[in-house]
């Protein structure tokens, strides 16, 4: 290793073990010795630990008298040599820097092919999820608040098997898949997980106790991790309160390269808030009290990372590929196409936006079974159109069609909000609607589109999914939507039943009627216009 003498005078050093006062004054030139400025040499001990000391001469010399510069300091009060390629500088005054340039990978590893496709983002109301403390449980939101947890748990799972991670390019919300994320957050709070995500976020933390967790218990087991080619999964603290309840907005991700150069130490991350990110790091410097964590991506929370602790990560076996159902793309068809059946909500009535004619920009057809026209403008992706209920009396819709950020196409959604007109009066109130050629449907892991033809007044449905058709009815006051699915096989059908929980988002279970049996076993459902 060697000793550099940055200062603009000659030094005197001498190395030794805290527990070998015995080379206190040096036995051969790899011990002691004398530096110019700007010069070099190589010093070593056959421990990893050591204590360094330096003087303005020898200790020996009386004129003038030897002055300590940096000292040996106390028994106990050591550096660490990690290897031959380390440095140290002697910087001048009383400041000597250790400079340890060190990367480690885990061979192959990369979140744009070993993580999941899609962002830890699920719709609302998507199963509740829970954790239990001795006998009191604890809720820490629904799915639509973030797995992170199981899909870091699930990315090391798949990566130590050597299976390729699942295709989806949207987080499942039922089925074998789904259960499987749910099932590895409930194992990432066990052990330690939940208790330090506590201890580390209560104010009473100390900002020592939370760099001292980090630095000294969470980064030598990140080390040994990767050191052993797996990814490490790490709990990021990101609050900083008593409240248990917010436990769940701290966060979880898996480290998988790490860098060293002196104190400043950089982790490189699969964060499942982005996926296929390769150039997400954490870096901070061990020497800083409290610790300042700089994340290049926003981190949540408080805004802020204080801490960050290792998991106690235990081994399971991912489903069997053939256990998943496939992922299948579903084009986003036109909202303002001729020919269209938008499926509308306005301030909770459920209904259909269809679209007859199409001149240009312009269009007329029907809303909620009364006539409608308007227009949308193709450069602000504004729409506005007109329902017409009787003699004085009209609704106002104006929207904007919405765009997808990646690909900068139109995803066939419009929101926007109405108002009512009543003898060329304007109405204060304003409405909410949104509206979608299509539903996207989640049947127990299993996709398709819901396309509705047709709700009548009294709330009667007809419309197809899974190639079948399906008919039931819409009961607004409980916002409940009934369906039954009948496929080629007269002895078989599936009854739905879900509740409109946001905008246009369903969520329910399904029964199957096997030879004009319904069987007890029920499944989850969800519907939504967005992937």
């Amino acid at each position: 290793m060697p000793l550099i003498n940055r200062s603009s005078s000659s030094i005197y050093w001498r190395i030794f073990s805290p527990d070998d006062r015995t080379r206190a004054f040096g036995i051969s030139p790899a011990y002691e010795g004398t530096l110019v400025a700007g010069a070099q040499a190589g010093i070593g001990y056959s421990a990893s630990r050591f204590q360094l000391e330096i003087r303005d001469r020898q200790p020996l010399s009386l004129i003038p008298p030897s002055r300590v510069l940096v000292p040996a300091g106390p028994p106990g009060s050591v550096g660490e040599l990690h290897r031959a390629s380390d440095m140290l500088e002697y910087m001048g005054g009383s400041e000597l820097r250790l400079t340890t340039q060190e990367r480690i990978d885990v061979p192959g590893f990369l979140p744009s092919t070993h993580g999941f496709r899609f962002a830890n983002q699920f719709p609302a109301n998507t199963a509740h999820v829970s954790v239990r403390v001795g006998n009191v449980v604890m809720a820490i939101g629904d799915a639509a608040n973030g797995l992170c947890g199981g899909m870091v748990y699930a990315v090391r799972d798949h990566f130590h098997a050597g299976m390729a991670i699942p295709s989806h390019k949207a987080g499942p919300v039922s089925g074998v898949l789904y259960e499987y994320l749910v099932a590895r957050l409930y194992d990432s709070f066990d052990g330690l997980g939940w208790t330090e995500y506590l201890r580390l976020m209560s104010p009473g933390c100390s900002a020592g106790e939370r760099a001292r967790t980090a630095y000294f218990s969470a980064l030598p087991g990140i080390e040994s991790d990767l050191r052993n080619g797996a990814p490490s999964p790490i709990g990021l603290v990101q609050v900083n309160t008593d409240d248990p309840f917010k436990v769940g907005n701290n966060h979880q991700v898996l480290v998988y390269g790490f860098e060293r150069n002196g104190r400043r130490v950089r982790l490189r991350i699969y964060d499942p808030n982005h996926p296929a990110r390769d150039d997400i790091t954490l870096d901070f410097d061990t020497g800083a009290t409290p610790p300042l964590f700089s994340y290049s991506v926003p981190p949540g929370g408080d805004g802020r990372i204080y801490s960050f602790f290792s998991h106690r990560y235990q081994q399971r076996q991912p489903p069997a590929a053939n256990q998943i159902p496939p992922w299948v793309d579903f084009p986003f068809p036109s909202a303002v196409a001729e020919g269209a059946n938008n499926i509308i909500v306005g301030n909770g009535w459920l209904g259909l936006l269809r679209i007859d004619s199409v001149f240009g920009n312009r269009f007329n057809g029907t809303l909620y079974g009364q006539p409608m026209e308007g227009e949308w403008n193709p450069g602000t992706r504004a729409i506005h159109f007109t329902r017409f209920l009787g003699p004085g009396y009209e609704q106002r819709y104006t929207g904007v069609l919405e765009l997808d950020p990646e690909t900068r196409s139109l995803t066939g959604r419009i929101a926007g909000s109405f108002q009512e007109i009543h003898d060329g009066v304007t109405g204060q109130a304003a409405y909410d609607w949104r509206a979608a050629p299509r539903l996207l449907v989640d049947g127990n892991g299993w996709q398709t589109e819901l396309r509705l033809h047709r709700i009548d007044g009294d709330g009667s449905v007809a419309g197809e999914m899974y190639g079948d058709a399906v008919t039931g009815r819409w009961e607004h006051a409980a916002q409940r939507l009934h369906l039954t699915r009948r496929s080629a096989d007269p002895n078989y059908a599936q009854e739905w039943t879900g509740r409109r929980t946001d905008g246009l988002t369903f969520a329910g279970d399904f029964q199957e009627i096997v030879g004009g049996v319904r069987q007890a076993r029920q499944y989850r459902w969800m519907a939504f216009d967005q992937r």
